[in-house]
């Protein structure tokens, strides 16, 4: 969805735009090139906003349907058949609203384990700019 991009790249620029120039300047004094700064300085800095783009691109794809119902409702022999799409038929087409509600349920559970497992791995790889100072 290149179009649906825009506020992943919106956040992307603001935080590159935050990373102070100091930093870039300690770099070159040390004898960094452009590539040890972008791995050293730049990416470090950017962390905070990786995870929250990685955060809601998970979850925005375990939710895909829009795009799948509106094309094909499903495809051709299931093709584009996602988790969503499979939620909503069996709901509002089979009318087993017991078993989407489970199915509801799961996919919650899901990206709820996901999310901790990510928040929770993200203390090793996450550089958050004053919190250990």
């Amino acid at each position: 969805n290149c179009w649906a991009s825009g506020g992943t790249m919106i956040i992307f620029l603001a935080s590159l735009q935050d990373v102070p120039q100091s930093l870039y300047d300690a770099a070159k004094v040390d004898g960094a090139n452009a590539r040890t700064c972008f791995w050293h300085v730049t990416i470090p800095m950017v962390t905070p906003a990786i995870l929250y783009n990685l955060l809601i691109g998970l979850i925005d794809v375990f939710q895909s349907f829009t795009f799948a119902w509106i094309l094909t409702k499903g495809g051709p022999y299931s093709a584009t058949e996602f988790y969503a799409v499979y939620l909503y038929q069996n709901a509002f087409q089979f009318m087993k609203m017991g078993y989407a509600s489970a199915m509801a349920w799961m996919l919650f559970v899901v990206v709820l384990a996901v999310t901790l497992a990510l928040f929770r791995t993200s203390a090793r790889w996450v550089y958050y700019r004053g919190a250990n100072e």
